[in-house]
This record gives structure tokens, C-alpha cells and sequence, in this order.
């Protein structure tokens, strides 16, 4: 059995090849911040801290990223994220991944004054079309050929311990061996509650470019 679980994660190992990790961006999406928003973020045998990640202190804030940076597993045209006091929102779009038989045409989170959302436009992964506006911590259990099932939360919803919610729009973990998994979130918002008016989040700005996806 031992052997089988071993092969396997070798397996899945080569399946993604080097490079298994993309250097961290100067900040991280949450840490302090009363709002953030990221686009993508994985960790496992391919690692990638938040990508288009932003955080409001006070002050809305956004940012747009034409493509992933390069790795061995996933592929995006465009990824938007933008915090303001009480409102965050993320958007991935044309995302690609053949090892994962994932496709989505647009995925969105969206957190305003403490209550989050998320919408999922031609999402399928494989083979699985998948909820386009699911209830929030739905979870399933997705077969991937050569990997084996995915465990996937749709609308994943949590609170900090300072009522600060967390929306993201897909989670999925794929267990590779005991005590080893790859796990891939895709578009997350966090939030809070605020009393009085607050100010919107900033449209995020598209960032133009024709670029091929593939993955």
C-alpha cells in the first residue's frame, strides 16, 4: 500500500514539474488589513502566494495582473482585486489548468460590510460543471483522472476572530500522498462589518492584452 502511495505522488510530482515554487509578491492579502482580496493562491507541490493580492487600511486599493506568473499548473488572462473599508471584491478570468481539467471563463468573490458572495461563469472542472452561484461551504467531491478526487468548497465562508468574513469563490485540495496535498484558492475577499457609510471598493482596471492561455 505504501509503494502504491509513494508511486503515485511520484507520479503526480512529474505530472506538474519544476518549477514548484514563484516568488512571493512584496505583500500578502490580509495580514492587519480590515479588507483584501486576492486572485489566486496555491500551495503544495506547486506554490504560489496571493497573486493580485491587495489590502485596505483605510484607503481603497486595487490592483490587476495580465497573466499568472509562470508555473508548471495553472494559467489566467487577467486577475482584479480591489479592498476599501467594509467592501472587497476578486475576479479570475480564463483560467486554465489541463493537469486539473479545470476551465472557467470568469470566477468572482465579493464581500460587502461583512457579507460575502461569489458567481462562477462556465466553471467546469473535470468534466464537472460547477455551481454557478452556490450556497455558501458547498462541498463535493470531484474525480480527476490521473490525480485521483479533488475535495472542492464553493462560497467558502469563515470569520476571524474579529468578525472579519472571508469569501472565496473556489477551494480545491487534492490529497497526493498521507500528509501531502495541493491545494489551490481561487479568488477570495475579506471583510467587515462597518458603522456608517463607507466608501466602495475601486472598480479593479482591467489590464488589456491579447495573451494565449494554455495549461
Amino acid at each position: 500500500m505504501r509503494l502504491t502511495q509513494l508511486t503515485k505522488a511520484a507520479a503526480v510530482a512529474g505530472a506538474l514539474v519544476a518549477p514548484l515554487a514563484v516568488a512571493a509578491p512584496a505583500t500578502h492579502a490580509s495580514t492587519g488589513a480590515a479588507s483584501s482580496a486576492y486572485g489566486i493562491a496555491a500551495s503544495g507541490l506547486v506554490s504560489l502566494p496571493p497573486v493580485s493580492a491587495v489590502a485596505s487600511f483605510g484607503r481603497p486599493a486595487r490592483d490587476s495582473v495580465a497573466e499568472l506568473p509562470a508555473n508548471p499548473l495553472l494559467r489566467a488572462s487577467v486577475l482584479s482585486a480591489a479592498a476599501a473599508p467594509g467592501h472587497a471584491r476578486a475576479s479570475v478570468a480564463d483560467l486554465r489548468s489541463r493537469k486539473l481539467g479545470l476551465s472557467a471563463h470568469l470566477i468572482t468573490a465579493r464581500c460587502e460590510n461583512g457579507v460575502g458572495s461569489s458567481n462562477l461563469v462556465k466553471v467546469v472542472l473535470g468534466g464537472r460543471p460547477l455551481d454557478a452561484t452556490a450556497s455558501p461551504n458547498t462541498a463535493l467531491n470531484v474525480g480527476l483522472d490521473s490525480l485521483g478526487a479533488a475535495s472542492v468548497v464553493l462560497n467558502k465562508q469563515g470569520r476571524d476572530v474579529h468578525g472579519r468574513l472571508t469569501v472565496t469563490a473556489v477551494e480545491v485540495t487534492v490529497a497526493l500522498a498521507p500528509g501531502r496535498t495541493q491545494t489551490i484558492s481561487i479568488a477570495s475577499a475579506t471583510c467587515g462589518p462597518v458603522s456608517g457609510p463607507a466608501e466602495a471598493a475601486p472598480v479593479p482596471t482591467p489590464v488589456p492584452g491579447d495573451l494565449p492561455v494554455t495549461g
